[in-house]
């Protein structure tokens, strides 16, 4: 009776996984189902910006005559893990100094690159107070930004997201450390 009882609980198992595997088939008319569906994930980095000399500069508005680098980026990423700091870069697009609110605003973009070569795209806007640069105050100043994911490559193609920027420049270097906090849909 054992052995009965076995091969009946076998035979159910069996037509079990194979009804829950027509379940996961398209039934007529209908889309087939992703392979893999869009979640937003919470997305956090640690980013070492080095300037880059061997890019062209970007020349800004403002009241003073004044050009940027774009930027190598080092660090660590959630869901990138160690960036490749040979391909993960921040290019300034235009640039505006304002002197009386002592403020460098910059549109940029650039890409944030894993060890495996999957890569997240973004844009947006950072903003660094230059106070102490201007009046000599300080070597320090901080940057804030915003940026909006716009896809990549590997499991990121189609990323979406938005993530902001906080952090500090010096300004006797013209690196800047940040840590970057936001939301990864992928």
């Amino acid at each position: 009776m054992k052995n009965v009882l076995f091969i009946l609980l076998s035979v159910l198992l069996i037509a079990a996984c194979n009804s829950s595997s027509d379940e996961l088939a398209s039934p007529a008319g209908s889309t087939a189902i992703n392979s893999r569906s869009q979640q937003a994930r919470a997305f956090h980095a640690t980013l070492a910006a080095a300037l880059n000399p061997n890019s062209a500069p970007t020349a800004c508005s403002g009241a003073l005559p004044l050009a940027l680098l774009d930027y190598t980026i080092s660090g660590n990423a959630t869901h990138l893990g160690i960036l490749n700091s040979t391909l993960s870069f921040l290019h300034h697009d235009d640039c505006d100094l304002n002197l009386e609110t002592a403020t460098l605003s910059t549109h940029v973009s650039g890409q944030l690159v894993g060890a495996n070569g999957d890569l997240i795209n973004y844009s947006g806007e950072d903003v660094i107070n230059v106070f102490n640069f201007l009046t000599g105050n300080g070597p320090n100043g901080p940057i804030t930004g915003t940026w909006t994911i716009t896809g990549g490559t590997g499991k990121f193609a189609g990323a979406t997201g938005s993530v902001t920027l906080s952090g500090l420049v010096d300004f006797q270097t013209l690196s800047f450390t940040a840590t970057v906090d936001g939301t990864i849909t992928f």
